[in-house]
């Protein structure tokens, strides 16, 4: 079996030559499987604001970044804002996804 294209947005750190699909003629395409943490609405800023910090930490670890590589993971971290942002945008993706394939709820 040979891999044609990896289907993320960003070529993976575990195979940095393998293209992407958005770079071999499918512009925009991106089904990056990724994961993060949320808190319960209404945590104060404060508290989010400091997990978010420790996480970060968590993350530059090399220890970490070796367990994570090792399945395959790019870390990205961010900060809360970011986060949001994100899942705001991938939650329209596969709603208009969704949509145009006449999928309803």
């Amino acid at each position: 079996m040979k891999a044609l294209a990896t289907s993320e947005g960003t070529r993976a750190a575990a195979a940095p030559n393998l293209p992407t699909i958005a770079e071999s003629g499918l512009p925009g395409f991106d089904t990056s499987v990724w994961f993060g943490v949320v808190a319960p609405s209404g945590t104060p800023a404060d508290i989010v604001e400091k997990l978010s910090r420790a996480l970060n930490e968590a993350l530059k670890d090399p220890a970490a970044a070796k367990l994570l590589g090792a399945e395959g993971l790019d870390i990205k971290g961010g900060t809360p804002e970011q986060f949001g942002a994100f899942i705001a945008s991938e939650t329209k993706k596969w709603n208009d996804v969704a949509n145009a394939a006449g999928l309803r709820k």
